[in-house]
């Protein structure tokens, strides 16, 4: 059990920014919002923010909401946020250019 330790920690760690389908080939953009670190990719009018922190804080979604709006210029579309408090998504409204 031991040996397998180190290769559990690396997989792990590794897990931590992996962004979910659609998202992969997309950079992200850290973003903080009131202690809360998210990476926020934008894939279309769908972004996706994954929390980079450890935090047993309530609100962590609201932060989330903040974090992809930030990082995007967009607009959440109400009633759009879903996920859990470590990975969350929301589809966009974004003005045109």
């Amino acid at each position: 059990m031991l040996r397998a330790a180190p290769i559990l920690l690396v997989l792990a760690l590794a897990a931590c920014d992996s962004p979910g389908p659609g998202f992969a080939a997309l950079p992200g953009t850290r973003v903080t919002v009131d202690g809360s670190t998210f990476a926020v990719r934008r894939n279309g009018n769908t972004a996706q923010a994954i929390r980079l922190n450890m935090e047993r804080r309530a609100g962590v979604m609201a932060r989330g909401f903040v974090a992809i709006e930030q990082a995007t210029g967009c607009q959440v579309r109400p009633g759009t946020l879903s996920g859990d408090p470590a990975v969350i998504y929301a589809e966009l409204t974004c003005a045109a250019r």
